[in-house]
C-alpha cells in the first residue's frame, strides 16, 4: 500500500512537472534575455548611491531598462511576473514564507497586465528594496545628507528666533558646561536624527533586496480566471482578510486555478555584495560615545562631508563601553608583542604585587575623541586601518578600542570578511588584551526593524533585573564572532552532569591557542523548542560543539573553538557568519574555498533574529571576567605603547 501511495505521489509530481514544461514550451516564456544566455546569470549589486537610496537589480548603469522577459500571449490574457530570492527563504508550504523576499513590478500598485495584441510580450521589470510598498519603510528622505551644514544650520537658526526654546538651550549648555554653540549643534542634529522615521518617502533600504539567487515566475491567465484570482495575489502590497501578506509562490504552488497557467522559468540570477573601502569612511556623529570630541580634518578619506555621507560604505564605528567592571590597571607602558622588548610571563607574574591599590589605574577602555585618527584608509593596498594609539604619557593612560561599520543592511547571507588582524599572543602566549571582533548589529532600533514577534517574549539587552519583563517585540539583533585568549573549557562547576568533569580544564597560559567565540544574541527567547541553559551538546556534520547559556534569562547562547595565533601571522584571514533563515553557521579560513567550522546552532536551539543587520570589525578591549575562566587578566595587561594596527580589505555577502 505504501509503495503504491508512494508511486501516486512521483507520479502527481512528473506530471506537474511535465505540464510546466510543456506551459512553458508552449508559451517560449524567456527571462533576462538582455543578459548572458546562460541558466544562472552571475550579477554583483551595484553599490553606487545605494546606502540612502537602497539597491536595485539590475542598477541604471548595469542595465538601461532592467530585466526583459518575453513569451507568446493572445489578445486579452492577463500576465503578471513574480520574483523571490531562493537562497534565503522559508519553504512554501509554510506560513513564514510570507516573510521571503519576492516582489513584482516595480511599482506595487500595478496588477496584471493586459495582453493586446496576439503574438510576442515583451517587457520588464527591477528586483528592489521595499518590493509590497510597506508603508513602516516609509520615512523622511535621507537621500541627501541631512547632516548637512546648511541643514544644521537652518534648525540652529530655528532655535534662536524662538525665544523659549532658545532659553531652554542655553540653560542645558550651562548645566553641561558646553558653550551656546556647541549645544545649539548637538540639539539640531539631535533633532534631525529623530525626524528621520517620519515622513512619506518610501525608503526602499530599509527593506533591501536579499543576496543569493532569484527565481522568475510568469502567470498568464484569461480575464474570467483573473477574477478567481485573489486581490492580494494580484496586488503584493494588499493582504488578506486576515491582515497577513501571502506569498504568490505558496499560493499558486497550493491553489490550480483553471484558465490560469504558471510558468517558472530554468532561469535565475544570482547576486552578491561586495563591500570595499575606496569611497571612504563616513563619521556619523550621533554615534559618538561622548560629546566631548575634535574631528580630524585633514583626511579627505573620513569625515562627515556630503560627499562620504553619499558614497562611503563604511563608517567608523564606536562601541558601546560597559561599566560592568574597572580595569583595575597596572600602570606600566609596554608592548606585549615586540620584537624589541615584549612583556614576558615574568613581567606578568612580577607585576602582581608590584603595585598597591593606590597605584592602580581604576578606569574604563575607551573609543576615540578624535575621529577619523584611529581608522583610515590606505590607497596602497585599498584597505581601513584600524588603530589601537599607543601610549606615551604615563598620566594620561587609555585602552582604546576602535573599529568600523558598513552603511548597507541586509537580512540574511553569508558575510565573510577578509581582516588581518594583529598578533594577539606573544612567544611566551601572553595577551595583547584585546578581543578582536566580526560581527553583525540590527541596522535601526525603530519599530520597522523589529524581529519577528515572539510568542515567548524578548527581554531587553540592558535589562539585568531579576525579574525581567518578556516583550513581543524587539528590534535588538546580534551575532558574533569574537576571538580572544580564553579557555577552550567552560568553568569545571557548568559540567556537574559530565562523567568526565575532572578533565574539562586546562591551563590556557601554556599554549598558543585563542577562542573564536560564536554567539547569537537571541535575547533568552523560549520559543525555540530545544531552548537550552547551562551547557548543551550540539551536532552538526560530524562536529560536536558545547553551547552555554549561563542561566535561564541570560540573552544569548555561545560556542568556544580553538585557532590557532598563527591564522594572525599570515597578511590576511577570512571570517564568515552564515546567517540563514533556520540556522547560523561560523566558519574561519585561509581562502574563501578552504574554509573551516566553528560553530553552528539552528531554530531549534536559538531564535534566529530576521530584521535588517549591519556587520562590524573592531578591536576592543574586553574586560577578562567576561570570558571565564580567565587566563590573563586584563588590569595586568600593559597599556600599549606604541599603535596596535589591523586592516579590512573586503567584506563580502553573498
Amino acid at each position: 500500500m505504501r509503495i503504491h501511495k508512494f508511486i501516486s505521489i512521483i507520479c502527481i509530481v512528473l506530471i506537474f512537472l511535465t505540464s510546466c514544461d510543456v506551459n512553458r514550451n508552449r508559451r517560449a516564456f524567456k527571462v533576462m534575455t538582455n543578459f548572458a544566455d546562460n541558466d544562472t546569470v552571475c550579477l554583483d549589486m551595484d553599490l553606487d548611491d545605494v546606502v540612502t537610496n537602497g539597491i536595485i537589480l539590475p542598477s541604471v548603469s548595469q542595465s538601461k531598462d532592467g530585466i526583459a522577459f518575453s513569451f507568446k500571449a493572445k489578445k486579452g490574457e492577463y500576465y503578471k511576473i513574480y520574483y523571490q530570492n531562493e537562497s534565503y527563504k522559508f519553504p512554501e508550504d509554510t506560513l513564514l514564507s510570507r516573510e521571503n523576499f519576492y516582489g513584482s513590478w516595480e511599482d506595487a500598485s500595478i496588477g496584471f497586465k493586459r495582453v493586446e495584441t496576439d503574438g510576442i510580450v515583451s517587457d520588464v521589470f527591477r528586483i528592489v528594496g521595499n518590493p509590497r510598498d510597506e508603508k513602516k519603510f516609509y520615512g523622511a528622505d535621507v537621500s541627501k545628507n541631512p547632516f548637512s551644514k546648511e541643514a544644521v544650520d537652518n534648525v540652529i537658526m530655528a532655535i534662536r528666533n524662538t525665544p523659549d526654546w532658545y532659553a531652554s538651550i542655553v540653560n542645558k549648555a550651562e548645566n553641561n558646561g558646553y558653550s551656546i554653540d556647541k549645544q545649539l549643534y548637538l540639539d539640531a542634529i539631535w533633532i534631525i536624527n529623530d525626524k528621520k522615521n517620519a515622513g512619506d518617502h518610501n525608503n526602499r533600504w530599509k527593506r533591501n533586496p536579499r543576496v543569493g539567487c532569484y527565481s522568475f515566475m510568469l502567470v498568464v491567465c484569461n480575464e474570467n480566471a483573473l477574477k478567481n484570482i485573489p486581490e492580494y495575489i494580484q496586488f503584493i502590497g494588499k493582504t488578506d482578510d486576515a491582515g497577513d501578506f501571502v506569498n504568490p509562490y505558496s499560493f499558486f504552488a497550493n491553489n490550480s486555478l483553471e484558465g490560469v497557467e504558471v510558468l517558472k522559468s530554468d532561469k535565475v540570477l544570482k547576486t552578491r555584495a561586495v563591500i570595499t573601502p575606496e569611497n571612504g569612511i563616513f563619521l556619523n556623529e550621533l554615534t559618538m560615545t561622548s560629546d566631548n570630541y575634535f574631528i580630524d580634518t585633514t583626511d579627505k578619506n573620513c569625515g562627515t562631508s556630503d560627499e562620504l555621507y553619499d558614497n562611503a560604505l563604511f563608517e567608523q564605528f564606536f562601541s558601546y563601553i560597559s561599566r560592568q567592571y574597572t580595569l583595575r590597571n597596572i600602570p606600566v607602558i609596554q608592548d606585549v608583542v615586540s620584537d624589541i622588548d615584549p612583556y614576558t610571563r615574568a613581567d606578568y607574574d612580577a607585576n602582581k604585587t608590584k603595585f598597591d591599590s593606590t597605584q592602580l589605574q581604576y578606569n574604563y577602555p575607551v573609543t576615540s575623541t578624535c575621529p577619523c585618527t584611529t581608522v583610515r584608509f590606505d590607497e596602497n593596498d585599498n584597505s581601513i586601518v584600524l588603530i589601537n594609539p599607543g601610549n606615551e604619557d604615563i598620566d594620561n593612560l587609555k585602552k582604546e578600542s576602535t573599529g568600523i561599520r558598513t552603511r548597507i543592511g541586509f537580512t540574511y547571507g553569508k558575510y565573510r570578511g577578509k581582516i588581518k588582524f594583529p598578533v594577539m599572543l606573544n612567544n611566551e602566549n601572553i595577551w595583547n588584551g584585546l578581543t578582536y571582533a566580526f560581527w553583525l548589529i540590527y541596522q535601526d532600533n525603530h519599530s520597522w526593524n523589529n524581529r519577528r514577534s515572539s510568542k515567548s517574549g524578548y527581554i531587553d539587552k540592558g535589562d539585568e533585573s531579576s525579574n525581567p519583563v518578556r516583550k513581543p517585540d524587539n528590534f535588538y539583533s546580534e551575532i558574533d564572532i569574537e576571538i580572544v585568549k580564553a579557555s577552550k573549557y567552560w568553568p569545571k562547576q557548568y559540567y556537574y552532569q559530565d562523567a568526565e568533569q575532572d578533565k574539562k580544564f586546562e591551563d590556557a597560559t601554556l599554549n598558543d591557542d585563542v577562542m573564536f567565540c560564536c554567539t547569537n544574541w537571541d535575547l533568552a527567547c523560549k520559543d525555540p523548542e530545544q531552548f537550552m541553559t547551562g551547557i548543551n551538546e550540539i551536532t552538526y556534520d560530524d562536529c560536536n560543539f558545547e553551547a552555554m547559556r549561563w542561566y535561564e534569562n541570560y540573552k544569548a547562547l555561545t560556542i568556544k573553538s580553538p585557532v590557532s595565533n598563527d591564522v594572525f601571522k599570515e597578511d590576511y584571514y577570512y571570517y564568515e557568519i552564515e546567517w540563514k533563515p533556520n540556522e547560523i553557521i561560523w566558519r574561519i579560513g585561509p581562502s574563501p574555498d578552504k574554509m573551516k567550522m566553528v560553530g553552528y546552532m539552528n531554530d531549534k536551539n536559538t531564535n534566529i533574529p530576521n530584521n535588517q543587520m549591519l556587520c562590524i570589525v573592531t578591536q576592543e578591549y574586553h574586560y577578562s571576567e567576561w570570558w571565564p575562566p580567565v587566563v590573563f587578566e586584563q588590569g595586568l595587561i600593559p597599556y600599549n605603547k606604541n599603535d596596535i594596527e589591523g586592516k579590512v580589505y573586503e567584506i563580502v555577502v553573498e
